[in-house]
């Protein structure tokens, strides 16, 4: 026989797994994981061409396994339909328990404690003799809990007693504890949004050009998944001069970028600092780094092939490297391009490299290559695929000069500085901040609040007790003051004895 389960019983028990505070943490766990996976494994949406070189074999684990991560939905982690699930699936979790403990908190925090059924069992408790009618005894403690900041409320006994409880730190410790969560559910919330809504881009600019905000203008591309080509601004942001202080050893102090940026009504000067972004149509530039260009002419059986300026990226041995691919005339003309800001001769002509980044006496190495330079492959500008290529010759050239090598002459007009631009986009930047604000403020709180509270009968003597559910030690000397306190105000000038009264 067999059993069918009832899908409203398995419902039920999903339901109420997803309600514990345990499952929203397992949930949140998976979607770090797929995370830490999409940021280590290359994405579709950003690196289409190292996707598909990881599906044919020719990078990456293998075209089997690349397969298999394909199928899995591993190369767009954040659009694939388990990562939505998971999504989903947390913040119905955090949801269900956030609800639940606000309505009891609001419940509780309207609702005063029940007395206990003994008071002189608390671990706090004092009786003391004074000749003072029990109303005013009430009227006074309740005055002097107040004075402590405790909240006061008033219970009748049996046997027609009457007792005024103070409790203090109820609300703020489970209040906090909620700001907490309800923080930290705003700032996924903030995360997601800004996954789906947010844009950053890289761009490098070079002094005296010009670049246009549009899908291809970009170096590096990472568009949310709502970002689409409408979404841009399409703003002409032109680098009129870049600023660089140095200090006497000749290590960069200070960079500004002095830009002009035309919105379509203008040219509106700005100038962008490495701490001091400029805000263009609800896109922030940010400046990210510098370097040298150099503008290379290229003369191959007498006929121009490349007359453009070439960005050089800075290298961990101290100079800047760059390439030239040139279309015929047959075979095509490539050149490795090195960059040296100082560089002079010794007194037996070898050349000597001189730490500094400062054009003092800049030299471009360049090293001749003829064959295919495979313009016709997708290929990365600032490498060389030398696969079909050979070497023929190498030289040097200083700026305004030109030297001839194997038939190619290389002239160096100018040398002139780019500068990199982050432009990213981020509406999500508030909420981050006002999570993050609340994150803190209810983090403290629940931390170091404690729950104390007091009680004080009034009969032939006057009995005070307290208890505290948290930092008991501290709670010791703030009992110590209220009984001094209520004691200077029932005295009256009238002396009255206390006597701690150990509880069993």
């Amino acid at each position: 026989m067999v059993i069918v389960p009832d899908p409203i019983a398995l419902a039920g028990r999903a339901w109420r797994w997803l309600r514990r505070m345990r499952s929203a943490l397992y949930l949140l766990g998976l979607l770090a994981i797929a995370s830490m996976v999409g940021t280590i494994v290359p994405q579709r949406p950003n690196v289409a061409p190292t996707v598909d070189a990881w599906l044919a074999g020719t990078e990456g684990p293998g075209a089997p396994v690349a397969r298999a991560l394909d199928w899995l939905g591993v190369f767009d982690v954040f659009g694939a339909p388990w990562f939505t699930v998971l999504l989903v699936l947390l913040f119905t979790s955090l949801t269900s328990c956030l609800i639940p403990r606000y309505r009891a908190w609001w419940r509780t925090w309207r609702r005063a404690e029940a007395p206990p059924a003994r008071t002189l069992d608390q671990a706090h408790a004092v009786r003391i003799d004074a000749v003072v009618p029990s109303d005013r005894a009430l009227e006074v403690a309740a005055d002097v809990l107040r004075r402590h900041r405790f909240r006061v409320t008033r219970h009748t006994l049996a046997g027609d007693r009457v007792q005024i409880a103070g409790e203090r730190g109820r609300a703020m410790r489970e209040g906090s504890s909620l700001l907490f969560h309800t923080a930290f559910y705003a700032l996924l919330i903030a995360i997601v949004s800004g996954q789906l809504l947010g844009f950053s881009g890289q761009v490098a600019v070079v002094e005296g050009e010009s670049w246009a905000e549009t899908a291809v203008g970009y170096w590096s591309y990472r568009p949310g998944r709502w970002w689409g080509p409408e979404d841009h601004r399409g703003f002409v942001l032109t680098l009129d001069r870049f600023e660089v202080d140095w200090y006497e050893d000749g290590t960069p102090k200070t960079f500004l970028s002095h830009v002009t940026v035309d919105r379509g009504d203008g040219p509106t000067p700005e100038r962008v600092g490495g701490n001091d972004p400029v805000v263009v149509d609800g896109m922030k530039i940010h400046q990210l780094d510098w370097g040298y260009a150099a503008h290379v002419l290229v003369r191959a059986e007498g006929r121009v092939v490349h007359d453009r300026v070439i960005v050089l990226r800075r290298t961990s041995a101290g100079f800047f490297r760059g390439v030239v691919k040139a279309p015929g005339p047959d075979p095509d003309v490539a050149l490795a391009l090195e960059l040296y800001p100082h560089l002079e001769l010794d007194a037996t002509g070898a050349p000597v490299v001189i730490a500094d980044d400062r054009p003092v006496a800049p030299v471009l190495l360049f090293s001749v290559l003829r064959g295919d330079v495979r313009l016709d492959r997708v290929q990365d500008v600032t490498t060389l695929d030398r696969t079909a290529l050979e070497q023929v010759g190498d030289g040097a050239v200083r700026p305004g000069d030109s030297a001839t090598v194997a038939g190619v002459t290389v002239e160096f007009p100018e040398l002139r500085r780019w500068v990199g631009f982050q432009i990213s986009h981020r509406p999500t930047a508030p909420l981050l901040l006002l999570a993050s604000t609340l994150l803190l403020t209810g983090l403290v709180p629940s931390l170091y609040a404690s729950r104390r509270r007091v009680w004080v009968e009034a009969g032939p003597q006057i009995t005070v007790a307290g208890t505290a559910l948290q930092r008991p030690h501290a709670f010791e000397q703030e009992f110590a003051a209220i009984v001094a306190d209520l004691t200077d105000r029932l005295s009256s000038g009238q002396p009255a004895r206390e006597r701690e009264v150990v509880g069993t």
